[in-house]
């Protein structure tokens, strides 16, 4: 007889906002080594640039991707690091972790909305940015909640961009050119580079 554990409380089935948006399934991938996520006991996280016209209701892809632990530590170590010390200290200095403290405190798992509707940095709401990130941890085929999900305003990922050094941008541009490719969806993108590890 299989043994079945019983997932953690904070665990919850992947919502369909985090779901490959061409396919309509869940993303089975990492983008960067190409391993399977949903059949491994591999943390991973999933990254998603939108347009929300009402919220999450209707909203247009700009990207979408999902990376294992592994690959995104890889990545995220070519940071410079005085762009890792300004990123840090953008973060400390702009984040409220109470309303995020409520929610893990009070076991509210329920509803995503609870967790994405206000920007991490800008305290906007969703129904009132034109573009934001959302991000979400994973594991397996479960959303994992605690410091995700979360959603990041267009705004706040400019200030963010503005903190980088040159050679950090640069390594961004890489890493946007291996995940998008250069093609025609790089104008999406010209704004700067909004991949976030």
């Amino acid at each position: 007889m299989e043994e079945q554990t019983e997932r953690p409380n904070n665990h919850r089935p992947i919502p369909k906002l985090f779901y490959d948006d061409l396919t309509g399934a869940k993303m089975s991938h990492c983008i960067s080594c190409e391993q399977d996520l949903l059949h491994n006991d591999i943390p991973y996280f999933i990254e998603k640039a939108i347009k929300p016209q009402l919220g999450y209701e209707v909203y247009a892809t700009i990207f979408e991707y999902a990376m294992c632990v592994r690959c995104m530590q890889q990545h995220k170590s070519k940071i410079s690091a005085s762009s890792m010390a300004n990123i840090n200290k953008y973060f400390q200095e702009q984040i409220d972790l109470s309303r995020r403290q409520y929610l893990v405190a009070n076991e509210l798992f329920d509803d995503l909305n609870l967790w994405l509707e206000y920007c991490v940095a800008t305290d906007k709401h969703i129904k009132s940015i034109g573009e934001c990130q959302i991000y979400a941890q994973c594991l397996g085929d479960q959303l994992v909640m605690g410091e995700c999900p979360y959603m990041i305003s267009g705004e706040a990922l400019d200030a963010v961009v503005g903190l980088l050094s040159a050679e950090t941008i640069d390594g961004f541009n890489k890493l946007k050119d291996e995940l998008v490719g250069p093609s025609e969806f790089q104008d999406l993108l010209k704004g700067g580079p909004r991949v976030l590890l």
